[in-house]
């Protein structure tokens, strides 16, 4: 039995495979953007009611409950996504392998609870990572239905979930740090997200909801082969990430972990904005064009160059203006970690081929390349930043300039093997990137030498990001930038759209 909605329909025609994929990208998009300004809000609000150590903790528990949870990658749900057809025996048992892995976890985690918190010497942890463990469990319903959704490319759905997922999760966190309850507020936010996100999905599930919960294993080969390699790919980023930040903590204070988390999560603004809505539609986008049999060459190297010209000015600017940022957002309290901020907008520069690297090789069906470049990169990263987390903060975030480097150079290596793009093709695809962000930071590079104490740290930032964004507009006309264009398309769009709201207004008046 096979579900219409979720199975394969006919090969669409060039034009809109083209239409679906940008419509995906504005909706993947628009999900970032609302999500980004909700955890500002959180961010910005949390940071002047509890202290860095407080936060610090938190961030602790988040961190050891992320890397715990991401086992389940082995038996990832979106194995459904390069199915040529979703059947209820696959729904089954990507459901059923789902609730197992995230019960088997979250049992592990709440049992080794106490030990970690005696490790950290902080005890309130304990019931930070036993809520932390039902949160886990309890959106393991979701999986599936997220994993359809995407196949689906009905990126509008999940930016409806994921919006209300972040609402309710930011405002339990609010609430609850006003009402005094320290770091644990995190905690009941993450659990009452985890509560929404199931809820959500099994009411917008493609699937009928007594198909969807019919448990089964048939598939559970099939699973297995195709989480093996993405699941250890997924432990080692997460263990990558978290860490550094872990033994940042131990070795030295939870408010060290809480001035580099903060740095990162400022310098990760364009990263939310402009990559993780890329990375949210690539895989499916870049499958489906392998199906339809584009040209992957041209699509991997255009690719590139749209991620550059919007990445590259974001990160700069935020190495630019981090003084201004650290002050709105976190306040005066915070200014120790300027410096942080300044190095990892920086080396961020570095970070934006990498991300091409594992959805292409999954749409090439290239599991294997595709763990071994998350692997050789991640543990090379992983490693040179548990080195320096051992010297500081900063000896942290100057480390990224050897990290990130290597796992781009890592990331190109694997992706020539299936497709051998030269270099001269490569610089071809950044040279205008590099002129456009050029251009870009002209004026507020110019603006802050000329004012180095602004009086209005809003208002100097405001500035700096009109002439940012007059410069990048500059830029891209001069270079003809291949990104133009979809800027003209989506001009385009926005006219005929709004004419024809006007004549519906004015039929009806």
């Amino acid at each position: 039995m096979q579900f219409r909605k979720c199975s394969a329909a006919g090969p669409p025609a060039p034009e809109s495979v083209t239409r679906m994929v940008r419509r995906a990208y504005i909706m993947a998009s628009l999900e970032q953007y609302l999500a980004l300004l909700i955890n500002f809000a959180v961010l910005a609000t949390v940071a002047r009611l509890l202290t860095p150590g407080e936060i610090g903790e938190a961030v602790t528990g988040l961190a050891i409950a992320v890397v715990a949870f991401s086992t389940r990658e082995f038996v990832t749900a979106e194995f459904l996504i390069q199915r040529h057809a979703v059947d209820r025996e696959a729904v089954g048992t990507s459901l059923t392998l789902q609730v197992l892995c995230s019960a088997a976890v979250a049992l592990g985690l709440g049992l080794a609870s106490g030990l970690i918190a005696g490790f950290y010497g902080t005890p309130d942890l304990s019931f930070f990572l036993l809520l932390a463990a039902v949160a886990g469990f309890t959106e393991a319903v979701a999986q599936p239905v997220i994993a359809i959704l995407r196949r689906n490319m009905s990126f509008g759905a999940l930016a409806a979930i994921r919006t209300a997922v972040s609402l309710v999760n930011g405002l339990t966190t609010i609430l609850l740090a006003v009402l005094g309850f320290g770091p644990i507020s995190f905690a009941w936010g993450l659990l009452a997200g985890a509560m929404m996100l199931a809820g959500l999905s099994v009411m917008l599930s493609p699937v009928p909801t007594r198909e969807f919960f019919r448990p089964g294993l048939s598939r559970w080969r099939e699973v297995l082969a195709f989480g093996a390699f993405k699941g250890a790919a997924l432990v080692v980023e997460r263990i990558q990430e978290a860490v550094p930040q872990l033994i940042l903590g131990r070795l030295t204070s939870m408010t060290a972990v809480a001035l580099y988390n903060r740095s990162n999560a400022l310098c990760g603004v364009p990263d939310r904005i402009i990559m993780s809505a890329f990375y949210s539609m690539a895989f499916p986008a870049l499958a489906n064009s392998i199906r339809e049999g584009y040209d992957i060459e041209k699509t991997y190297l255009r690719v590139l160059a749209y991620l550059s010209v919007l990445y590259w000015p974001a990160a700069i600017m935020v190495c630019l203006l981090a003084p201004q940022i650290v002050r709105i957002v976190l306040g005066h309290q915070w200014e120790e970690a300027i410096p942080v901020v300044r190095i990892l907008g920086l080396s961020a520069v570095f970070w934006a081929p990498a991300i091409v690297t594992g959805p292409l090789l999954l749409a090439l069906g290239q599991n294997r390349d595709a763990f071994l470049a998350s692997l050789v990169s991640r543990v090379f990263a992983a490693s040179v930043l548990c080195t320096a987390s051992l010297y500081g903060v900063i000896a942290m975030a100057l480390s990224q300039f050897i990290a990130l480097p290597v796992q781009t150079a890592v990331g190109f290596f694997f992706v020539r093997r299936h497709i051998p793009f030269s270099l001269r093709a490569l610089v071809a695809a950044f040279a205008p990137s590099a002129i456009v962000t050029a251009f870009a930071l002209a004026g507020p590079l110019a603006l802050v030498i000329s004012n180095e104490q602004p009086q209005s740290d809003l208002l100097s930032f405001a500035a700096a990001t009109v002439l940012a964004a007059i410069g990048w507009l500059a830029g891209l006309h001069l270079t003809r930038h291949p990104f133009l264009a979809e800027i003209q398309i989506g001009l385009r769009l926005g006219r005929s759209r709004i004419e024809r709201l006007r004549r519906l207004l004015a039929a009806g008046a």
